[in-house]
């Protein structure tokens, strides 16, 4: 059967309230930026020591949710595989406005948005033997491309869908392994430095992805009133915990390889340093073994807790951002041999600043805002069957009045009163029968 998608009329109360919320915390983050670009970055918690903060976080964050989101769109456009086809424009959908994110977190990191354009001269001004140039064509290109994707996809045109899509998924996966190369390519970071990083982001990005593609389709279908199918849910599960899979043994075999290394020192602040808390408990514990835990219990099958266990590696794949951008950075650099004395051979340190967090947090916002829009302005969402339409037709009806309530006597009371009947007969019929001193002697009536 065709499967006919519509956009949402976003004339409902809950999605007019979301917008909203969503509008003012990204306002908030704007005058956030604004007190940044006239201050300087020295509101930002980074320094000399850890160079990146919360935009570089989030810029590859977005980058592997933007890319996971693509590549699993192509299982309906590319490989054919209809029961996903509900979600396959969301998931375009949401990877445009992910990797929008992204390029505003790598603005923001910047300083100076203004000269944005510098990044694009490809060629000319850029060193195109460092990964960061080469990005810069790889984050461009993806982005025209999916804005192209979603277009052909929205025009129905089946052969340039299937065409397209296996672009996106090549210059998809080139994408996030290009990210990884930023930081296995950088021989100054010992925990950085190894040719697994490729691969892992990789990983990462789909298994990210699909993650956050399991929650926005669950809230998705639950406020526009529309019917989720738990088969499909339960068959992205399965997906899900092959990828977590995958995901574990890299980082396995990433974090073997540096123990291997005569210069180890950095893996082993990664593991038992002050931050590694964040890598056992929020990377390994949120994106690994709770949602092994749940995914592989028969018992939790549902949609609820698949809905849970996808939230759960959605946050834990921030936090490994965050470890990697962060944490990591902190283990000192080896300038020269010996002991460096001063900031340059501490442990370094990072602040959470106000400015910094309203920032991020307006980022979020931002995405979350233009995929709400993109929802009302394009059609993404599968349209309502007749059940779903007459269920939401019976929630706005006006309430019926309530009828009188009908009384039946029990059976006790009913016996009582056929026995009582005969009786209440007999002295009917004896006040209406005539009495004796009026009828007998007329005359004597008359004569009174």
């Amino acid at each position: 059967m065709e499967l006919n998608f519509v956009s949402v009329e976003g004339h409902s109360k809950n999605y007019k309230i979301a917008v909203g919320v969503l509008a003012g915390l990204f306002l908030l983050g704007l005058i956030c930026y604004g007190i940044s670009y006239y201050k300087g970055h020295y509101l930002f918690g980074s320094s000399n020591v850890i160079p990146w903060g919360f935009p570089i976080v989030l810029t590859i964050y977005f980058i592997g949710l933007s890319a996971g989101s693509l590549i699993l769109s192509t299982l309906v456009y590319v490989f054919g595989q209809e029961k996903y086809k509900p979600i396959g424009r969301m998931a375009v959908l949401l990877a445009i406005v992910l990797i929008f994110g992204a390029l505003i977190g790598i603005a923001i990191d910047l300083g100076r948005p203004e000269n944005f354009w510098r990044l694009f001269m490809f060629f000319y001004w850029n060193n195109m033997t460092s990964m960061f140039a080469i990005n810069g064509i790889l984050y461009s290109g993806y982005f025209i491309i999916s804005i192209a994707y979603l277009g052909i996809i929205l025009s129905g045109n089946k052969a340039w869908m299937k065409r397209w899509g296996i672009l996106a998924i090549g210059w998809a996966a080139l994408v996030h392994m290009g990210t990884g190369a930023i930081f296995g390519f950088m021989a100054a970071r010992e925990a950085w430095f190894t040719p697994i990083k490729p691969l892992e982001f990789l990983t990462c990005a789909i298994t990210s992805g699909l993650a956050l593609l399991i929650v926005v389709l669950v809230l998705t279908m639950k406020f526009t009133g529309r019917d989720l199918r738990k088969d499909m849910v339960v068959s992205l599960s399965r997906l899900l915990i092959m990828f977590i899979c995958i995901l574990a043994l890299l980082i396995f075999l990433d974090k073997m390889t540096h123990l291997y290394s005569p210069e180890r020192a950095a893996v082993m602040f990664s593991l038992t340093g002050q931050y590694a808390w964040i890598f056992w408990v929020l990377q390994i514990g949120l994106v690994v073994v709770l949602p092994l835990i749940i995914l592989f219990n028969k018992k939790l099958r549902t949609v609820n807790w698949i809905f849970i266990a996808s939230v759960s590696v959605v946050i834990g794949i921030f936090f490994e951002r965050y470890f990697l951008v962060i944490s990591q950075a902190a283990f000192p650099q080896h300038y020269y041999p010996g002991h460096i004395e001063g900031v340059y051979g501490a442990v370094g340190t990072f602040a959470i600043t106000p400015v910094e967090m309203g920032i991020t947090l307006g980022i979020f916002t931002m995405v979350g805002l233009l995929f709400l829009l993109g929802l009302k302005f394009l059609k993404a969402l599968p349209e309502k069957t007749a059940e779903e339409l007459a269920a939401e037709a019976a929630k706005l009806a006006p309430p019926k009045a309530e009828e009188p309530l009908k009384t039946e006597a029990s059976p006790k009371a009913a016996e009582s009163s056929a026995a009582d009947a005969p009786q209440k007969t007999e002295e009917a019929a004896k006040t209406d029968a005539p009495s004796e001193n009026t009828h007998a002697n007329p005359d004597e009536n008359k004569s009174s």
